[in-house]
């Protein structure tokens, strides 16, 4: 291997760790935020609205990487389309990022707001949502191109459990038995999860796209 290879992958190594650790803060500020509306918890979302800053600063520093890796290294091929990916795949973890920040806001609106009352299936859409992201993170990290095309198939399990959720906010506003303020911070939180599972589809086909040369069966090179 010659030097010059050797030193493009490292960089691409480190790329891919710097995409790593900036999906480990937004998968961990999506656990926070949904746990933090579940519970309550006004101190925690007001820290993790703070949180959202440091993953815009992740974002920004490996945008300035991968284009200095595509100064000084020049990558083709395969590589490139790596470098590339990662930049569109950096921008769809940045607005989770934002979205698990909306969750932990819709909190703080409903303040004081007694946490009456949870819908299960909100929290089983957080759950196949938080799924999603963490699988298309994985399908990067391996290259596994089953994983990322299963992710894309899974987005339809979010989309019915937001049907699912909608539908039973609306029976509960029906019967008054849950209080309007609350019902609707249930539905933005229930919508923000549908954002998150459509942005891990991105970071799915983005993923494909490094693999295949493929996106949205569109060849890009």
């Amino acid at each position: 291997m010659s030097a010059l290879r050797a030193s493009l992958l490292k960089a691409i190594e480190s790329l891919k760790a710097e995409v790593v650790t900036m999906a480990d803060m937004v998968l961990n500020n999506i656990n926070e935020a949904f746990l933090a509306f579940k519970t309550n918890n006004v101190k925690k979302a007001a820290s993790l609205i703070k949180l959202d800053e440091e993953v815009d600063k992740l974002e920004e520093d490996i945008s300035k990487s991968a284009l200095r890796l595509i100064w000084k290294e020049q990558p083709y091929a395969h590589d490139l389309r790596m470098v590339t990916g990662i930049l569109k795949l950096i921008t769809d973890l940045e607005r989770i990022g934002d979205h698990a920040a909306d969750i932990a806001e819709q909190t703080l609106h409903i303040g004081e707001l007694k946490n009456q009352r949870l819908l299960p299936k909100t929290t089983m859409m957080s759950e196949s949502a938080y799924q999603m992201v963490l699988n298309a993170i994985n399908a990067f990290v391996k290259q596994d191109l089953a994983l990322a095309q299963q992710v894309i198939k899974d987005d339809d399990i979010v989309d019915n459990q937001f049907d699912d959720v909608m539908k039973s906010v609306t029976e509960q506003i029906k019967g008054e038995t849950i209080v309007s303020e609350y019902a609707v911070s249930v539905i933005m939180v229930a919508k923000y999860m549908e954002r998150i599972a459509d942005h891990a589809v991105n970071l799915a086909e983005w993923t494909i796209f490094i693999i295949t040369g493929e996106h949205k069966s569109t060849p890009l090179f």
